[in-house]
């Protein structure tokens, strides 16, 4: 690695933009995820079933006679869960193995029926989070060489708190799995997403990224704009988990919104506080006729949400609508975010 301050500070850039992209993804892949309940897939973690590669067929996780097993292998008899406490092979039948203690019924979920399809959705899932392990601790260390050699410790603080929070995600993934998708962790697990994101954004600009210019007098209102978005974002999670409810009560997608309780009508209604909010700021640049970029882009992804929420509404909550609203929801927060640091545009 080069010694040039300025070489440095471009390599510390362009890792900042493939850890962004890596941690982008692992949102988008984790709101399909949601979208296809395959967030049970895997019932274990980090390994799926007590195995490296996810099984593909149902005899993979069937008791089988004279087989080897290893510690932590897991299975599927009598409609439950079991795991292996220590390696072994297995005799004649599985009732007499579980006599003798060789399977040991798994009792922090009741997972109990096994979907190829939705086993891999989440170990891609998986996938994607350890790869975006990899750009997301190459830029602490790009950053921590630039403080020594350089004194330049700017990008370092958000680097570091991106590790970590992408760390305390990764933990608190575990035990969504071990809760068997408990809500409030699902909810929590989003957020520390959205930090990353933040973070990664933050090193990036720290490094000397191109900084975009908006008009002077959009910066209180773009504070509001963000803020009322962040929170329709944690409302709209507990939208989410008030359907999860009814899925687990096994009400039909197309009852999902006249079941739902009366107060998530509000998550509907205050988008237009925040479509309010972003168009008070945006006025400037669409009163002159020449919006910023970075302003065209706020207006798509306002467009983008209104157009799912209305999807919502009127199609019943469509399954492909529901990761597109979030994705479009957190870049438009991210986008807030980046543009408030943004300097004066004269």
């Amino acid at each position: 690695m080069s010694s040039d301050p300025v070489r440095l500070s471009r390599w510390i850039r362009r890792t900042a933009r493939v850890a962004f992209v890596s941690a982008f993804l692992v949102v988008l892949a984790g709101s399909i995820v949601r979208m296809t309940g395959s967030g049970m897939g895997c019932p274990d973690w980090p390994r799926c079933f007590g195995l490296t590669i996810p099984p593909t067929q149902t005899s993979q996780v069937q008791w089988q006679p004279d087989a080897s097993y290893a510690e932590g292998r897991m299975i599927l008899e009598r409609d439950s869960l079991w795991i292996a406490p220590n390696q072994h092979r297995s005799g004649t039948s599985f009732a007499s193995d579980r006599d003798i203690g060789l399977w040991r019924h798994y009792a922090k979920h009741d997972y109990a029926h096994f979907n190829p399809f939705h086993t891999w959705v989440e170990f891609i899932n998986r996938l994607l989070g350890a790869f975006a392990g990899l750009p997301a601790l190459l830029l602490v260390v790009l950053s921590l060489l630039s403080g020594i050699r350089h004194r330049n410790w700017r990008p370092l603080l958000p680097a570091l708190g991106a590790l970590m929070a992408l760390g305390f995600v990764a933990w608190l993934g575990k035990k969504v799995v071990d809760g068997n998708l408990i809500p409030g962790s699902i909810t929590l697990h989003m957020l520390g997403a959205l930090a990353i994101l933040g973070l990664q954004l933050a090193a990036l600009r720290k490094a000397g990224a191109c900084v975009p210019k908006i008009h002077a007098s959009s910066r209180t209102w773009m504070a509001i704009a963000a803020a009322i978005t962040f929170a329709q974002l944690v409302f709209g999670t507990q939208v989410r988990e008030a359907v999860d409810h009814l899925v687990h009560e096994g009400v039909a997608r197309a009852n999902w919104i006249s079941q739902l309780p009366d107060w998530w009508k509000g998550h509907r209604t205050a988008f237009w506080a925040v479509l309010a909010a972003h168009l008070i700021w945006l006025w400037p640049g669409i009163q002159s006729g020449k919006p910023t970029q970075w302003e065209c882009a706020v207006i798509a992804l306002l467009g983008g949400q209104f157009a799912t929420g209305l999807a919502f509404g009127l199609l019943g909550m469509p399954a492909a609508a529901q990761p597109i609203h979030l994705v479009l929801a957190v870049g438009l927060i991210l986008t807030d975010g980046w543009l408030l640091g943004s300097k004066p545009l004269q």
